[in-house]
């Protein structure tokens, strides 16, 4: 399901980018300062890089606490008296 989201985002992306440009003014082409032009694309495009890795970083930490709770379900790891897991490192088989 989330493969079949990427793709679909992927492919929106792709046949819309022409709407998402800017203008020529707005991009330094039409007489507009182009070192200011330059240093605003550059900090929104490292903001957006910032913004994409903590998500990403987010997402991934999630998707990890779920795969952990599933196999503590499952009974593959189970937790000693002092706190640490013990069992089988295999990861469980998806279901559907």
């Amino acid at each position: 399901m989330l493969r079949y989201g990427l793709v679909v985002i992927g492919l929106t992306w792709l046949f819309t980018a022409e709407l998402a440009w800017a203008c020529e003014q707005c991009l330094g082409v039409g007489g507009a300062n182009g070192p200011t032009i330059r240093a605003l694309v550059f900090s929104m495009a490292s903001l957006l890089f910032i913004i994409g890795s903590v998500g990403t970083g987010i997402g991934v930490f999630f998707l990890n606490l779920r795969r952990r709770s599933r196999m503590l379900e499952s009974s593959q790891w189970t937790v000693s008296e002092d706190g640490s897991l013990t069992g089988s490192v295999t990861t469980p088989k998806r279901e559907g």
